[in-house]
């Protein structure tokens, strides 16, 4: 998943394959919805963005967010989840995103 695609996401706002998250909702609110995603058909949490669809950033150097974001999808959740991360800078703030692949049942 590039920018655009994750720009088009948050446009077109919250739905049953993407969730728009605050940075404080790192773990839990986050955690809560990467596990929704991994159990139905996938989708991209992107964090860093109201829920009206305002791009706030995440304020932490991203290198140590993709971290922590890497090691919370091996060993902060009941079972690790397969997923890739992004990022990307946008006005000085970045924004990052996680996109979940279905983990559970025949794909």
């Amino acid at each position: 998943m590039d920018w655009s695609e994750v720009l088009t996401c948050i446009q077109s706002g919250e739905s049953e394959r993407v969730e728009l998250k605050r940075w404080e909702a790192f773990p839990k609110k986050v955690g809560e919805a990467l596990c929704a995603l991994a159990n139905t058909e996938g989708g991209v949490v992107i964090l860093g963005v109201s829920d009206s669809g305002a791009i706030l950033g995440v304020p932490a150097d991203p290198q140590e967010v993709q971290e922590r974001l890497s090691s919370f999808l091996t060993t902060g959740l009941s079972a690790p989840v397969r997923a890739k991360l992004g990022m990307h800078e946008v006005a000085s703030a970045w924004v990052h995103w996680i996109e979940v692949r279905r983990c559970r049942g025949p794909e």
